[in-house]
């Protein structure tokens, strides 16, 4: 009889579990939800804080913007990573989070493996642009101003950041010698652009639209696929050296690895929400193309792009200090 009532209440107890999992998934969220953002405040976090607007009003609770900033995004990720598996804690990563720092930094603290995508926020080309002290106008004419004049050097944010990886592999694919010089922010870079003081800069294009009218450089293209709508004069590389000098660095975001999947489903859903109305439209910044890639196909971009660029890395022999 004994060993009966413990079968039973056994029996009852496991069928009990997910019933109580599924009521669990039911109640969320009850408390507020936060979004752990890798930058500083200010600057980029607009649309993160546009999006965390969105989300409060499709899933009836506060949603705060944290900012994590500090190791190229490492801080914040690893804290996302070791965060409570209860959808309460979303992390923003960008390219160099889940695709460079991996290739960069051997011992890293997390991996892709790490989270569970839901969805990506953006994308964005990069530009390339040269003082107005050059003649220069088109990027021919740039290529042959470097193969003249070996280790002209190219401002970016930093080394391993997207847009660095970008002219290593325009190097590499060119053969043409650049110095790269490591900036820690886009803003100084423009400054020295337009004295001439780099003589070429490679980075985010919404940078430099503000300073386009004063005539003091030129964007001579762009990496993304096509053409941007905001700058229809300016080319692609892709179609004005080579066919495989196509980049678009993104932002998007993710929860820790084993948050229950209703609760991960429910949350891209709402993302993708957020990121197809005009409100989110309306914000964005002229280079931004909000996209539309969600949790599985978005782990299989991160997953390309990983070998992708990893194998500019090892080819270029970037590191975090070169």
């Amino acid at each position: 009889m004994t060993i009966s009532i413990g079968r039973r209440a056994l029996a009852s107890g496991i069928a009990a579990l997910p019933a109580a999992a599924i009521a669990q998934d039911m109640a969320w969220p009850n408390k507020p939800l936060r979004i752990v953002y890798p930058f500083a405040p200010g600057g980029g976090d607009f649309l993160a804080r546009a999006i965390a607007e969105r989300l409060r009003e499709s899933l009836g609770q506060s949603v705060v913007v944290e900012n994590r900033p500090g190791a190229n995004t490492m801080i914040a990720a690893e804290h996302v990573a070791r965060s409570d598996k209860d959808g309460y804690t979303i992390g923003w990563v960008a390219t160099s989070t889940l695709v460079m720092n991996p290739n960069l930094y051997p011992n890293i603290t997390y991996g892709l493996d790490d989270f569970a995508t839901l969805r990506m926020a953006y994308r964005a080309p990069v530009a390339f642009a040269v003082s107005a002290q050059l003649p220069i106008r088109t990027v021919q004419e740039a290529l042959a101003h470097m193969r003249a004049k070996p280790g002209e050097g190219v401002g970016s944010v930093g080394n391993g950041s997207s847009p660095h990886v970008f002219i290593e592999m325009m190097a590499g694919l060119t053969g043409i010698t650049i110095e790269s010089v490591a900036y820690r922010g886009e803003a100084p870079i423009v400054s020295d652009l337009m004295t001439g003081r780099v003589p070429f800069y490679a980075g985010s294009t919404n940078s430099l639209l503000p300073h386009l009218e004063g005539g003091r450089f030129r964007i001579l293209a762009v990496s993304s696929p096509e053409r941007l709508p905001a700058l229809p004069n300016v080319p692609t590389f892709r179609e004005t050296v080579h066919a495989d000098l196509v980049m678009r660095y993104w932002h998007g975001l993710v929860l820790p690895a084993g948050v229950p999947q209703p609760i991960r489903a429910r949350l891209a859903d709402a993302l993708g929400v957020a990121l197809r109305s005009d409100f989110l439209r309306q914000r964005a910044t002229p280079d931004m193309e909000l996209a539309n890639v969600a949790l599985e196909d978005f782990t299989a971009l991160i997953r390309d792009e990983q070998v992708r660029y990893g194998r500019v890395i090892r080819e270029r022999n970037i590191t975090v200090q070169s």
